[in-house]
Order: C-alpha cells, then sequence, then structure tokens
C-alpha cells in the first residue's frame, strides 16, 4: 500500500520566504496547506505541485479557531508570517509576537512532529524598532 504523502501547513506560504519553502516542499512530496488571510490572492501557489497537491487556505492567525483549523493533521508546521508595517488590525505585536506564539501553542496541542518559526536577521529584544522587538519576542 503507499505511503500516504505528509502534511505540513505553512503559515505566510505566500509571501517572500514562504512561497520558496512552499516549492520547496512540494518538489520533495508534502501535501502543502499555504495558511493566508487571503487565499483568493495566492493561487499561484498551486502551480506548485501535482492537482490538490498544494493549497491555500483561508487563515488569520490573530484567530484561534482557523489557525487551530489550518493546523489539525499537520505532521509539520513552518511559521514565517510577518509584516514590514503596521496597518488596521495588524500590529507588529499580535502578527509576529502574539501570532506566533498561537500557532507553537495550537501546534504542541496538536502534536505536531515538527515547527518551524523563521523569525528575522536583526530580532533583538532590547531594540527601539517595535518591529525587531515583536520579531524577537515571536
Amino acid at each position: 500500500m503507499p505511503v500516504s504523502p505528509k502534511i505540513v501547513t505553512i503559515f505566510g506560504g505566500s509571501g517572500f520566504v514562504g512561497r520558496y519553502i512552499a516549492r520547496r516542499l512540494a518538489k520533495d512530496g508534502w501535501r502543502v496547506r499555504v495558511a493566508i488571510r487571503r487565499p483568493n490572492e495566492a493561487m499561484f501557489v498551486r502551480t506548485y505541485g501535482t492537482v490538490g497537491q498544494v493549497e491555500p487556505i483561508l487563515t488569520n492567525i490573530r484567530d484561534e479557531a482557523s489557525t487551530k483549523a489550518a493546523i489539525a493533521g499537520a505532521d509539520a508546521v513552518v511559521n514565517c508570517v510577518g509584516i514590514g508595517q503596521q496597518s488596521g488590525k495588524q500590529r507588529f505585536d499580535a502578527v509576529q509576537h502574539q501570532g506566533a506564539a498561537r500557532i507553537a501553542r495550537l501546534a504542541a496541542e496538536a502534536k505536531v512532529g515538527q515547527l518551524v518559526q523563521i523569525s528575522a536577521l536583526g530580532a533583538d529584544p532590547e531594540s527601539d524598532s517595535d518591529y525587531a522587538r515583536s520579531k524577537a519576542e515571536g
């Protein structure tokens, strides 16, 4: 009987770094869920694999239920979410600190085998920059 491909959920999988991770994992045979706020703007990720192998899914890491649903059944989780500027509800602390903590906690609760957290160069909890501080705290 063939072995089912492993499932990975990539938060921010259509972004600058995440799209390369999604493409590589699809090439390596993983089923890839690209967890993002606007899946309709990331349909290009579907071309990274065979039909149905890579799927964008609606997720907001500020929302417990959608984050939990995105993680459910995953063998691995990658978080590479980041915002370069704050706007509306997209605040550094809410996304890069609290969002990262939520993903880590829910992945642990779901007993996900692997969690990869990607932050940023220059992440520093003592920085004067809100961005650098939030990246260090996440």
